[in-house]
């Protein structure tokens, strides 16, 4: 265990030089291309670390922010559903075969068209891109059209297209309000800023020369465009919102086609299993892996090999699931998204895979693994510690709970106090020496001595000053 009070040091000692390190080494075995797809941490500033593994990082830092990556796919849960779905579902009559990746929304063969694996669909409106109708298109009636320039230049292509922007939006007819905010066409036209509406149409007459030749897109064309292709998280953020989202018509939200969908297991689509939280999984499957299920045993009789394919990946699904009920995440459901996760609960679900994978002769670096778990819950933490180091595995944690503390074999305590007051190595060694370690903080808490680091009454270097304000509590 790395101790030691916030800010002390510890987790630049288990991360940025102790993992950066085992990084560096493991990194310097693959090629330069290879090394590229990886996320390198900094060289650490050291002179020399001997006997160190290869080491995987569990820390408390959020997924990938896509959407698409969830509980179960970071679980590999949902990769044996989709075999199950896929090898032993119940499919309609007449229905073809369909493979495993026909169940994922994230392949083509699988996402559904409409909403390409999103489950829900982004449309613009009339309301949505006009949201104060009694305006003119002179006075900015379309929202949703850029500002400054372009929005001048749309509406000047209007003007010489013949459409009124004078006129209050409302008013205007509703096939030229439908054209304007939808059309696809991207028709070229003079430009003559600055003329009115006769000025202009008598020198598109007489073949005057405009300023330039402007191109029209429609207020639709425009917020889609910008979302889809702009690079600048200012824009796309003005472009959404004047989109509205909703559940995806043709699958319902559920991110598949529907071909997909009409396969069942136990009376569920495989995007009905995936909602539903995780302890009911054990349920449903359990049977099939005890073999104690009644439909399994007539399976045996009918179709032995798809009775086969059920039983092993219903064990699998329960060893899997066994680890993370224990952890405390049992009220998670596989679609739910990774981006919506706590760092805990992301950290803990990574534990479970690295419980499962049977690894062995690795250094595991964990960032408080405790983070957000119900003290009740801590025995399960520590028991799934104990079945890493078990299997050969070393575990260098930071951790600040003393519960998890005391069951360490060594610590290491970093301060006594932070920032500059703190990156001191106190105290090196098994957890009962620390008692002698006068100047650290840790030992107070760890051994229940009371007590704890004394204030230091500081003197203002200067005064911040409020006025016409009012406080709410």
């Amino acid at each position: 265990m790395f101790t030691g009070v916030s800010g002390s040091g510890k987790s630049s000692l288990a991360f940025s030089t102790l993992y950066a390190e085992a990084q560096r080494r493991y990194l310097e075995s693959v090629s330069p291309y290879a090394r590229r797809l990886f996320h390198q941490m900094e060289v650490p500033e050291v002179d020399e670390i001997e006997g160190l593994p290869p080491a995987v990082a569990l820390q408390q830092q959020r997924g990938s922010p896509t959407t698409r990556s969830s509980v179960g796919s970071g679980t590999t849960l949902s990769n044996l559903l989709r075999m199950l779905y896929s090898r032993a579902g119940d499919y309609p009559p007449g229905q073809a075969h369909l493979d495993a990746e026909s169940f994922s929304p994230n392949t083509l063969e699988g996402a559904c068209p409409r909403c390409h694996g999103l489950g829900r669909i982004h449309e613009v409106t009339e309301a949505s891109m006009v949201p104060d109708p009694s305006k003119t298109i002179r006075e900015r009636a379309i929202a949703a059209w850029p500002t400054a320039w372009g929005g001048q230049n749309l509406r000047d292509i209007l003007i010489s297209l013949g459409i009124d922007v004078d006129t209050p939006w409302r008013d205007l007819p509703k096939k030229v309000r439908k054209w304007v905010l939808f059309t696809d066409e991207q028709p070229q036209v003079p430009v003559y800023p600055g003329c009115s509406h006769d000025e202009i149409q008598r020198a598109i007459r007489r073949k005057i020369e405009p300023a330039y030749m402007g191109t029209f897109s429609s207020a639709q064309r425009h917020v889609t465009h910008s979302f889809a292709t702009t690079q600048s998280a200012m824009m796309k953020k003005r472009a959404a919102r004047f989109m509205i989202g909703r559940a995806c018509p043709l699958c319902d939200g559920k991110r598949l086609r529907r071909e997909a969908l009409s396969v069942r297991f136990e009376g569920l689509d495989v995007a009905e299993m995936g909602r539903l939280p995780m302890a009911r999984f054990s349920k449903i499957f359990a049977p099939y892996a005890e073999g104690r299920s009644g439909k399994l045993k007539a399976l045996r009789k009918t179709h032995p090999e798809k009775a086969l394919v059920v039983e092993r990946i219903a064990a699998d699904l329960c060893r899997r699931l066994s680890v993370l009920l224990d952890l405390g995440l049992g009220y998670l459901t596989l679609e739910r998204s990774t981006p919506t996760l706590s760092p805990g609960e992301l950290q803990r679900l990574r534990l479970a895979t690295q419980v499962v994978s049977n690894l062995f002769g690795v250094v595991y670096v964990m960032d408080e693994p405790s983070a957000g778990l119900h003290p009740a819950d801590t025995e399960a933490l520590l028991r799934a510690l104990d079945g890493l180091k078990a299997v050969g595995n070393s575990l260098f944690v930071v951790e600040h709970e003393m519960d998890v503390v005391r069951r360490a074999d060594w610590i290491v305590d970093v301060g006594p106090a932070a920032g500059e007051h703190g990156g001191e190595i106190l105290y090196s060694g098994p957890i009962e020496g620390l008692r002698k370690v006068a100047a650290s903080e840790t030992r107070r808490h760890l051994f229940d001595e009371g007590g704890g680091m004394p204030s230091r009454k500081r003197e203002p270097a200067g005064w911040l000053r409020l006025w016409g304000f009012r406080a709410t509590i």
